[in-house]
């Protein structure tokens, strides 16, 4: 029987059970090749590398290991979705399956290309039977648009739905992809904007979306959040997190325009996750934050250089505003958008 080479979370076989489950509801255990049982401890294949915070938040205080080692599968059958497509696709239609998907709780994403929409279902049946595991297989249909950023969506496999819990270092986040848009692919962003904020602070986070900035600060810090949508839907799906999650800190959920929170200077730090849109709301931003405010500004940007490019655009939109900056703390590129552009965060100081 061939085997592969895997992530695996070695754990104590009285521990086994119960670090089974969890990795099963955080979609991290590979529900394709066997658990191996060795000398009272289990070896339990992973689907790809997990952080320890994720580890420790996930199992509490438990002894582990981490490690690579092959693991036999649990059935023979086709390996990848490649593979499992051969007989259905010409070899010139396979060069175009996507390799990588976006997982939002129980929910698989597919990107599919144009070239191969009419066989969009065939390649949602082939990734499900690969993926057992995930409950619904769904593949984007067209690009972001509106007020409220929602894209559509089309069924390929399994339940049909659109609403999932996803979780994201123990956060317990309610999505609903037909209702109010949300990224997986922020995951970092989310917890490192959560580091960075202290104890007591007053956050604004000016266009929430389904508030994963607001749980996983509130989750970590007793801070107080005050997080704006002008997503009705949005807002709700916030709400029932709220309730999903044993919160340290505040949070208060706002249905509205951010150009009618009307209040200044109160805010030690504000959230501008908005990169198609947020340059608009500079002045807005600065209005809300206390001198020496914290201001996270998300944009897309391109070219060669797009990490000073993007800091000198944030400067000049504040000079703009009446304001300045006192200090670009940080600038990085958070993720790719499109061939040769990125969504950009600059983290800067205000006065």
């Amino acid at each position: 029987m061939m085997t592969s080479k895997k992530l695996f979370l070695k754990v104590a076989a009285t521990d086994g059970e119960r670090t089974r489950k969890a990795l099963l509801e955080h979609n991290l255990l590979d529900t394709n090749h066997k658990i191996l049982s060795q000398d009272s401890s289990l070896f339990i294949p992973l689907i790809h590398e997990v952080k320890k915070e994720s580890i420790d938040s996930m199992l509490g205080p438990i002894n582990y290991e981490t490690g690579e080692m092959e693991f036999a599968p649990i059935s023979e059958g086709p390996k990848n979705l490649i593979e499992a497509l051969a007989d259905h696709l010409s070899p010139t239609e396979l060069d175009l399956v996507p390799r990588a998907y976006d997982l939002i709780g129980d929910i698989a994403i597919l990107e599919i290309p144009e070239e191969l929409s009419r066989h969009s279902e065939t390649i949602g049946r082939a990734f499900h039977s690969l993926h057992k595991n995930f409950s619904t297989v769904l593949a984007k249909k067209g690009a972001i648009s509106g007020t409220t950023r929602v894209r559509e969506y089309q069924h390929l496999a399994g339940d049909k739905k659109t609403d999932t819990i996803h979780i994201e270092y123990g956060c317990r986040i309610a999505v609903n992809l037909s209702k109010a848009y949300f990224s997986p692919r922020l995951l970092e962003e989310h917890n490192r904007i959560a580091q960075l904020t202290k104890d007591n602070e007053f956050v604004v986070d000016m266009f929430c979306g389904v508030g994963p900035f607001p749980i996983h600060i509130a989750k970590q810090r007793k801070a107080h959040v005050v997080a704006i949508d002008i997503n009705p839907a949005a807002i709700a799906l916030l709400k029932k997190s709220i309730g999903l999650n044993r919160l340290v800190g505040t949070i208060e959920p706002i249905v509205g325009d951010v150009k009618s929170f009307t209040k200044r200077d109160i805010a030690d730090r504000v959230i501008m996750n908005h990169p198609s849109g947020a340059f608009d709301f500079v002045s807005d931003a600065c209005r809300i934050l206390k001198p020496q405010g914290v201001l996270h500004y998300y944009d897309f940007h391109g070219g060669n250089n797009p990490e000073n490019a993007i800091a000198d655009k944030l400067t000049q939109l504040v000079k703009d505003a009446g304001h300045s900056v006192v200090n670009v703390n940080f600038v990085r590129r958070v993720r790719d958008s499109a061939p040769y552009e990125y969504q950009m965060v600059v983290d800067a100081i205000i006065a």
